[in-house]
């Protein structure tokens, strides 16, 4: 399966085990809750995922890589105790809470969150020492004498054996104590998750033509879906930097030759087209130059500037809506403050110290996803703001009601520009990508975005339809029958 498919499976399995019927009895025994066993390529966003669940569905997660750990690791270092047995005291061993458990009980007492994930990696290339406490984790969901805390499940992963000279298959009895999913690269699911984390259009754009190389293999040298992450954050970086990314950087984490060369030609041509059009003269319809060349470009081309396109359009309709996001929740910051009544510098005061205690538990945690604490964090700014002019000022309920409307009204502002913006540019692509796969292809683009699908929907519906239907060959078909008709 792909990895949005395990995501939901994980996420499900979660839910399952925590869910209980009319007397508070598990659906699912503790006994039959089955360890998850992820198992795909190295790269392919196993260990993302599971953070990904734990910050959805707001549990704990405790994660360690098995290769690091030994036997005592898992069961804990031996101990000598005195007890009475028969009236007679006698020496026995004991065992101290194994490290692993250990930090299972920090984390809980640092967040306050009784469920959580473990998260055990790489657990086909543990030690043979290790193995059999391994497998009673697996089976009984105990370290040695003590038990897996409830409300806890167990998600391991790892690489076949192929890729990973360490790693060995699991022996049948262990495997029959796991739910088996096993994850393979796919680039429509990728490209979602790619979408979302911003990474960069030119990347996109040359998997799109060369979906094959999302994970390549040429003998100890691999390309995976985490090389093109990863570059894609240094090349961000680069540029930051005021530097261009180059075929050097492009070697550094695509190691398979043939790939690192594909992807520098394709980046020398996306950087021929940015140069072909100005991003404003074509978002206020201007650049007819533009729409001439990319009517009569190759696919190639035509591709390229359709992702950077796209790509500019999704940032600022994300940028649009988290601002109107942010000053909504600046206004329930500020209506909060105002009911308390009282002093409503101390409220806000209250709130803000209230909100950054709880995103700090949820990020040691790590249920947080880096996204989500950012939005929070830019909130937490707006409202230390807010609260700063509002002690300056002689009435500070009316300054945190001006700040929360101020605030509002630019974010307003931002959607007419943001419609035109939009509107411009369906008819660009309209008129300069002749290519009707260009057109599809700048459409997916858009609608892979949140922001940009639901402006689409709610105020462009018209253009919209007229660009689909020269992209989907149904709706070329109903169009062409209802022109003949007319």
């Amino acid at each position: 399966m792909n990895i949005q498919q395990a995501i939901a499976q994980l996420e499900s399995a979660v839910r399952g085990y925590a869910a209980t019927d009319a007397e508070g009895m598990p659906l699912i025994p503790s006994v039959a809750q089955r360890p998850l066993y992820l198992i795909g390529p190295p790269g392919v966003g196993k260990t993302a995922i599971v953070a990904q669940v734990a910050a959805r569905l707001g549990v704990a997660l405790v994660s360690y890589t098995m290769t690091h750990h030994t036997r005592q690791s898992a069961l804990g270092l031996p101990r000598i105790v005195e007890r009475l047995f028969d009236g007679e005291a006698r020496a026995y061993t004991e065992y101290t809470v194994p490290e692993l458990l250990s930090g299972i009980h920090r984390r809980m007492e640092e967040t306050g969150l009784r469920r959580g994930i473990l998260f055990l990696d790489e657990i086909n290339s543990v030690s043979e020492t290790l193995e059999p406490a391994l497998l009673e984790l697996l089976q009984r969901k105990r370290f040695g004498q003590y038990p897996l805390p409830e409300g806890w499940v167990i998600v391991c992963a790892g690489n076949p054996e192929r890729y990973n000279r360490s790693a060995r298959a699991l022996d049948p009895v262990a495997l029959d104590r796991l739910r088996v999913i096993r994850i393979e690269p796919e680039l429509n699911a990728w490209l979602d998750y790619a979408a979302e984390r911003g990474v960069d259009a030119g990347i996109r754009g040359y998997l799109r033509l060369r979906p094959g190389d999302l994970f390549a293999q040429d003998g100890d040298a691999i390309v995976s879906p985490r090389s093109w992450t990863d570059l894609s954050d240094a090349m961000r970086a680069m540029r930051a930097l005021g530097e261009e990314p180059d075929r050097a950087l492009f070697e550094q984490y695509l190691q398979c030759p043939e790939v690192a060369e594909g992807f520098a030609l394709h980046w020398s041509m996306c950087r021929g087209v940015s140069e072909r059009f100005q991003l404003e003269d074509v978002l206020r319809g201007r650049d007819e130059a533009a729409e001439r060349h990319f009517a009569q470009s190759s696919f190639d081309e035509a591709l390229c500037a359709a992702m950077l396109l796209s790509s500019a359009l999704n940032e600022r309709a994300s940028a649009a809506d988290e601002a109107a996001a942010r000053a909504e929740r600046l206004g329930s910051f500020v209506s909060g403050a105002l009911r308390q009544g009282g002093d409503v510098l101390a409220a806000c005061r209250e709130q803000i110290a209230r909100r950054e205690r709880a995103l700090e538990v949820r990020r040691r945690a790590g249920a947080l996803e880096p996204r989500e604490e950012a939005q929070e964090r830019a909130l937490l700014r707006e409202c230390k703001r807010a609260t700063a002019a509002a002690a300056g000022s002689e009435d500070a309920a009316r300054s945190l009601q001006d700040c929360q409307s101020a605030r509002k009204e630019q974010a307003q502002a931002l959607l007419p520009r943001l419609r035109t913006d939009f509107e411009c540019a369906l008819e660009f692509a309209a008129r300069a990508f002749a290519n009707v796969h260009a057109r599809a292809i700048f459409l997916s683009e858009l609608e892979r975005n949140p922001a940009s699908r639901k402006l689409l929907q709610s105020e462009l519906p018209e253009p919209l339809e007229a660009l689909r239907q020269t992209t989907d060959p149904t709706r070329r078909a109903e169009a062409l029958r209802r022109a003949i008709s007319d």
